[in-house]
């Protein structure tokens, strides 16, 4: 999973997704989506960007190319907007059997488990997209609050922002 923004550059992007592209989170960070898109994949990708922005959604099999040129097919869902000027891509290898994609191990029990009842309904809301002042009038707390339980989910979460925390705690299936 990725979060790029406007300009399809690389904001966040997951531990699973950094191994596949063999490339630190500061490495993928001086990219962009284009760069791993292989040239005759070039129109493609435009035509879904487009649809992305139009439309808020878009999914289907692409192609990508690793950064040693390697290519990989792909089925992706793009999300646009999940904050301001960011959007989520999910993708995963095309042609895995569910089965063993479901043999993963999942640390999304034990992550839930360590996350406070406090802090997942909070996540439930930021992925709402609830702002800080919004978050801390619907839950009855103060703003430092707030930023207290936000700084621990990030702790836990092993990511750097909000917008990191609640696309991991999507993918981990904390928050719908």
């Amino acid at each position: 999973m990725v979060m790029v923004d406007g300009g399809r550059r690389y904001l966040e992007v997951n531990r699973p997704a950094r191994l596949l592209f063999r490339l630190s989170l500061d490495e993928m960070r001086t990219h962009v989506i284009d760069d791993f898109t292989p040239t005759h994949m070039t129109r493609v990708m435009e035509q879904a960007w487009r649809e992305l922005l139009d439309t808020g959604s878009t999914s289907g099999h692409r192609q990508m190319a690793g950064p040693d040129g390697s290519r990989l097919d792909i089925v992706c869902y793009e999300l646009a907007h999940v904050r301001p000027n960011v959007h989520l891509i999910a993708f995963a290898p095309a042609g895995w059997p569910e089965d063993e994609l479901e043999a993963i191990p999942h640390n999304g029990a034990a992550l839930q488990a360590s996350l406070t009842p406090r802090e997942l309904e909070l996540m439930a809301f930021a992925a709402d997209g609830l702002d800080g002042p919004e978050l801390a009038r619907e839950l009855a707390l103060s703003p430092a609050t707030v930023n207290t339980h936000l700084k621990h989910i990030y702790a836990k979460l092993e990511v750097s922002n909000r917008a990191g925390a609640v696309a991991e705690a999507m993918r981990l299936g904390l928050v719908d």
